[in-house]
């Protein structure tokens, strides 16, 4: 990991415990330094106070689609990338791997 790898930040919101783990481990793999959370109030303070480099919000999350509105409503969370985990089944040559969807600045 270089310098510039050492300062990949990101903002985990899952609120179901097994998968939060299970993403939490694949990003900081990834070579994120990543915060979790589990709900949509604490995404929102978190967001505000430490500015990841990028948000990953798991779909099935309570209030996903408010949560976006109001990071994207916030002039200095606004440029914050969101990427919306989405489940699929089990693919055998990559089991238990989750589709990843970047949701555009401009779509909220």
């Amino acid at each position: 990991m270089d310098a510039t790898d050492a300062n990949r930040t990101a903002l985990l919101v899952d609120d179901e415990p097994g998968s939060r783990a299970a993403q939490l481990t694949r990003l900081e793999g990834e070579g994120y330094s990543v915060m979790a959370v589990d709900n949509q109030a604490d995404a929102l303070s978190r967001a505000k106070q430490t500015l990841p480099q990028v948000i990953f919000i798991h779909l099935v999350t309570a209030g996903t689609v408010s949560f976006i509105q109001a990071l994207r409503a916030d002039d200095s969370c606004r440029h914050i990338p969101v990427v919306v985990i989405k489940e699929q089944p089990p693919v055998k040559h990559v089991p238990g791997r989750a589709r990843l969807h970047a949701v555009p600045h401009d779509s909220w």
